[in-house]
């Protein structure tokens, strides 16, 4: 009887709470809880902090991280769950067993780091909501707003933010310190109020205990405060983070970042530049100093020393050999030196090499590529405009002068080669002896004498530093010492010792560039060639203009090039549009009086041109664009009215389109709608007529082909038969879904893939209760993953397997091809048996 009474739950007394709590606790949480300290602590070892930008306020699994926790998490889950309905007390609207609420709260958790949003969201709610009396409740409500950010859901987020500062005073200090965290998180993400994220990291600290999250919060202060350009305040909490005792790399880049935010007018600022240079001797930071020096160029810069700067950051480049993203960061602040003085041709070159090693992810890489882009057509119209000039210059001389300064040219060009091949030869030299003195060193050291340089792993190990050092990291290929192969095949023919062709270059053409006929020829002497030479320059030029303007704002020698085209060229096709470019550069640095003339000459010599217009309206651009969407509008729903096969609406509808529309850009696609519905609707000679207009009326377009085609088989047939359209797939994310893995019929790997799917349902998904059935449409097997409540569920799914190599790429290798569908496009799926189309359709509809 009193084993009966402990076990019961039906009534709350001394022995059967004290029964429950100790059960519960031992049997089930602590073992739940256990799991989830060890796989955040997995998380945390994981996680590589980069440096180089903000780190993250919480560290929580990404998608593929998410899917490999699956198991450990539904084991929290089932652990809690049987908690919960074995000791559960709830009398009397409360809960006598303490580990009830903690075990809810586990089981949020784990679908949190499941990216089960939704269902956390229930959990945490109910944890805070049902537990009245019991402080950790909070911890459901911080966790619940984690939830809402996670989800995007800033309104719930901050409902539930103001609650908790309302309870402010009932929340246990660590709890509200995790809190203000979490708040930091929301206006980070939601829109990036720096204010209020330093407001709440700055009350977070106050409050964590949790030693790591305290370093990681104020490291992010100080990341913050650099950002914005508050360098003392920056420079304060690097230094409260060094107090902190972090671990070496974190110390090292506090350390760093201290000294890029160092104030030059500091009363430290020197001690700070002699711990820099210190830094620099020190044995166990010869792996750091691409950062080092990356700091001192900083410094350097703030100092207005600009040379100084360059060569800190060509030495950061220099020994940046395992770390790519300092190498990176490097060749960027070179870039953006050169392009702010501005050298446009260095600059170029430095955010190309910027490229190669900035990973496409980071925050920086979209302006570099931008940059680089335009850089490098400003840089190639530049080289036209240089060598088209030169040429012309030479072509305007007499024949005895051209051939002179043709000598000269070359002589110059021999000179220079010599020099390069003698600063190499010193590099080469230089690099040999160093790898000699080590290599003497390592021998003596290991009492080792005569050992060839291949055989000795230790030298050949210094060799491969030196060539990293010197060349970075380079792959076994032709042209290796190149950094991008994107060169036009003169270049590499007389870089890499090739024609264009591939095969190896003779004496002859190496000597080719030494031949004044080589030069000679390219020399615009009638007047045939000189035109053609000048219309290059002209285009280049304005080519310049644009890039100046539009993509640098550089508005000088955007001015400079058009004006070159206004003056020198005025008779050109360019020049009406070089003089209108003037004009919006003088209106935008305000210069009236040269924009007035600019607008004159425009207006009084092409009164009904376009940029006339435009100057007399500056809307007229907007408005002609509202006009093409009006027209674009219609015609989709005279297409959807041809969808519904209501025929004679169409033909209705295009006869207005023809009346209110008059001539526009979808006139074609109006006339073969409507020659289609006349298909539907009349004689077949009819639709001949219409058809036959639509060829005559709208030749060199895309409906010409189509309506030729319905005309050829017309005549063969002798039948009306527009062409079939395809399968109409309704996109709805809120209907059930599918997972489909399609194989071919004759597949010898599709029972293998049937285990392994299987075994991948009961082991990361057996909650869903998965159907896994199988069907074929012509020629393909289908493997058939459901129900999935709606879309979301289902792409969860597909990520999920798709990460599952032993399953994706043998699937892959078999030519097989998985999707999602709803449940009804699947019924038109299995109908017409077309899956290309729905794959097409899928691909537009589901981006993955």
């Amino acid at each position: 009887m009193i084993v009966y009474s402990s076990c019961s739950r039906k009534k709350s007394t001394m022995i059967s709470r004290a029964y429950h709590n100790t059960t519960a606790r031992y049997n089930g949480y602590f073992n739940a809880k256990e799991i989830i300290k060890e796989n955040e602590q997995k998380l945390k070892d994981a996680y590589v902090y980069d440096y180089s930008q903000v780190l993250p306020i919480f560290i929580y699994p990404d998608e593929q991280k998410s899917q490999q926790m699956y198991p450990e998490m539904d084991r929290v889950i089932d652990k809690c769950s049987e908690v919960i309905e074995r000791h559960s007390m709830y009398l009397r609207k409360e809960e006598h067993v303490k580990w009830i609420n903690d075990s809810y709260f586990l089981i949020g958790k784990a679908r949190f780091y499941k990216m089960q949003h939704e269902l956390g969201e229930e959990t945490f709610l109910y944890t805070y909501q049902a537990y009245k009396r019991d402080p950790e409740r909070y911890q459901g409500l911080n966790w619940l707003i984690k939830t809402y950010i996670e989800m995007r859901e800033w309104d719930k987020a901050e409902e539930f933010l103001d609650i908790a500062e309302d309870e402010q005073n009932k929340i246990p200090k660590p709890t509200w310190g995790e809190i203000n965290a979490t708040a930091a998180e929301l206006f980070l993400q939601k829109d990036k109020d720096l204010d209020k994220v330093i407001e709440r990291l700055e009350t977070a600290i106050r409050f964590v205990e949790d030693k790591d999250d305290k370093r990681r919060y104020t490291f992010i202060l100080a990341q913050i405060y650099q950002d914005r350009r508050e360098y003392s305040s920056a420079t304060q909490y690097y230094t409260s983070v060094l107090k902190l005792k972090p671990d070496y790399t974190m110390r090292f880049n506090a350390k760093i970042r201290r000294a890029i935010s160092l104030d030059i007018t500091a009363s430290n600022a020197d001690d700070i530049k002699k711990e820099m240079k210190k830094m620099l001797r020190d044995k166990k930071n010869e792996e750091f100093r691409d950062q080092i020096y990356y700091a001192l160029a900083e410094i350097s810069l703030k100092e207005d020393n600009e040379p100084q700067a360059i060569d800190y950051l060509k030495k950061s480049v220099k020994f940046s050999v395992s770390n790519q993203k300092q190498k990176a960061l490097s060749y960027l602040k070179l870039a953006d030196i050169h392009f702010e003085q501005p050298d446009y041709l260095k600059a170029q070159l430095f955010y190309d090499s910027t490229l190669q090693y900035l990973p496409e992810d980071h925050p920086e890489y979209y302006d570099a590529d931008e940059k680089n882009e335009s850089l490098q057509d400003l840089v190639k119209n530049l080289k036209i405009i240089k060598r088209q000039d030169s040429l012309l210059a030479l072509g305007g001389l007499s024949e005895k002068e051209r051939e002179k300064k043709v000598k000269e040219l070359i002589k110059e060009l021999k000179a220079e080669e010599e020099r390069k091949r003698q600063q190499e030869l010193r590099a080469l030299e230089l690099a040999q002896a160093e790898r000699e003195q080590s290599a003497i060193v390592q021998n003596n050291n290991s009492g080792r004498k005569g050992e060839w340089y291949f055989y000795n792993q230790t030298t050949l190990a210094l060799g491969r530093t030196d060539f990293k050092r010197i060349w970075g990291e380079r792959q076994l290929a032709d042209d290796w010492r190149r950094a991008s192969k994107n060169i036009a095949p003169t270049e590499i023919d007389q870089q890499a010792g090739t024609n264009a062709g591939g095969s190896v270059a003779t004496n002859e053409e190496d000597n080719e560039i030494y031949d004044p006929e080589f030069y000679m020829k390219d020399i615009p002497v009638d007047l045939r060639d000189r035109l053609q030479a000048n219309g290059k320059v002209i285009e280049a030029l304005f080519n310049v203009g644009t890039i100046f303007k539009e993509s640098f704002e550089d508005y000088k020698n955007a001015e400079q090039a058009f004006k070159r085209i206004t003056v020198e060229y005025d008779t050109s096709r360019y020049n009406l549009p070089a003089h209108y470019q003037l004009y919006r550069i003088y209106l935008l640095v305000d210069d009236q009086e040269k924009a007035n003339v600019e607008k004159e000459w425009v207006l009084n010599n092409h009164p009904f041109s376009e940029y006339a217009y435009l100057i007399k309206n500056p809307d007229y651009n907007k408005e002609s664009k509202e006009s093409k969407e009006k027209v674009e509008d219609f015609y989709e729903s005279t297409y959807r009215l041809y969808k519904y096969e209501l025929y004679a609406d169409v033909i209705e509808s295009c006869n207005k389109a023809e009346s209110v529309f008059k001539i526009n850009h979808l006139e074609p696609q109006f006339d073969f709608l409507k020659a289609k519905a006349i298909g539907y609707t009349s004689s077949k000679e009819e639709f001949r007529d219409a058809l036959e207009a639509v060829v005559a009326d709208h030749p060199n377009t895309e409906v010409k082909k189509q309506a030729e085609e319905i005309l050829r088989l017309l005549n063969q047939s002798g039948t009306v038969q527009p062409k079939s359209e395809k399968p109409q797939f309704d996109y709805n994310p809120m209907d059930k879904h599918m997972y489909v893995l399609s194989l071919p019929i004759n597949s010898a790997k599709a029972n293998d893939l049937k285990i392994k799917i299987s075994n991948f349902n009961k082991e990361f998904f057996r909650e869903g209760n998965l159907e896994f059935t199988t069907t074929t449409i012509t020629g393909k097997k289908l493997f058939l993953i459901r129900t999935f409540s709606d879309e979301k569920q289902a792409m969860r799914y597909l990520r999920a397997i798709r990460n599952q190599l032993e399953i994706s790429l043998p699937a892959k290798q078999e030519g097989g091809k998985d999707y999602l569908i709803s449940n009804e496009n699947f019924k038109i799926l299995f109908k017409t048996k077309k899956e290309d189309d729905y794959l097409e359709f899928f691909s537009d509809k589901y981006p993955t």
